[in-house]
């Protein structure tokens, strides 16, 4: 199964003004951990919940930061659409 992560707008522009605490690559990694928890695939450990009253919602938490996320299946592809990344206090706004 091939994944695939398609990131909004906000989200990208929040990757480039906060490198320091969250890059591209580290948040592709949580996610892919995070999937593969999900699925029961393998133990990894990530802080990651289902989002109360939005079916197919998830949020993966890393330190203040929040990414938020929903799953698309295709067949053999997965993808993955982040909605939001942001500290705390702002991401489920």
């Amino acid at each position: 199964m091939r994944v695939e992560i398609i990131y909004s707008k906000a989200s990208l522009s929040f990757l480039d003004k906060n490198r320091q605490t969250l890059s591209q690559d580290q948040s592709d990694t949580l996610l892919i951990k995070g999937v593969k928890k999900l699925y029961k695939l393998s133990i990894e450990s990530v802080d990651i919940k289902a989002m109360k009253g939005e079916k197919g919602v998830y949020r993966i938490r890393k330190g203040n930061v929040r990414i938020v996320f929903t799953i698309d299946e295709n067949g053999t592809v997965l993808a993955l659409f982040v909605g939001a990344i942001d500290f705390r206090g702002n991401a489920y706004k």
